[in-house]
């Protein structure tokens, strides 16, 4: 709430964020698949390079 007051952020219109976090939270571990896994997966291919919208390969950006 300190830094909310410092930044001139009303409280009162986040009230609902300020009391989820009042006792904190329960333990939790972030899990993030890519969308390039997850087509891998789904089409079964073997290289992810192939499923790449916009594969990064050497020397495709000469300048």
């Amino acid at each position: 709430e300190v830094r909310m007051h410092e930044m001139n952020i009303p409280a009162e219109d986040l009230w609902w964020y300020l009391d989820t976090r009042r006792f904190g939270t329960c333990p939790h571990a972030g899990f993030g698949l890519g969308f390039e896994r997850l087509v891998l997966f789904v089409t079964g291919m073997t290289n992810i390079r192939d499923v790449i919208a916009f594969p990064r390969t050497p020397k495709s950006c000469e300048f």
